[in-house]
């Protein structure tokens, strides 16, 4: 599994907790989340996508090249045409404990 996947994959799943944590706070409590609190979700966040990707590498690496694919950024785009193009064409069936 490369770096870039994995590290978009825990800022795009810190991102996400962190907003629903702080929309949670902001309509169930009335009050704007701290920035402690956004903080905390983040990590949280964060670490549970580390965690799906070590356990599901392919499927979770294969949602996150798909998400870098959406953003219209050229930056993510050649990369991530290139690294499907590869899987295509060499076909790999991983087996086994996952590699921490």
């Amino acid at each position: 599994m490369s770096q870039t996947p994995l590290v978009t994959g825990m800022i795009l799943g810190g991102v996400v907790i962190s907003a629903v944590g702080a929309a949670s706070t902001y309509f169930a409590e009335g009050s704007n989340p701290t920035v402690k609190s956004v903080g905390r979700d983040f990590v949280i966040g964060s670490v549970m996508v580390l965690m799906i990707m070590q356990l599901l590498p392919e499927s979770s690496t294969s949602v996150v090249d798909f998400f870098m694919g959406l953003i219209p950024l050229t930056l993510f785009q050649a990369p991530v045409v290139a690294a499907v193009t590869e899987a295509v064409e060499e076909m790999e069936v991983k087996v086994g404990v996952p590699q921490f």
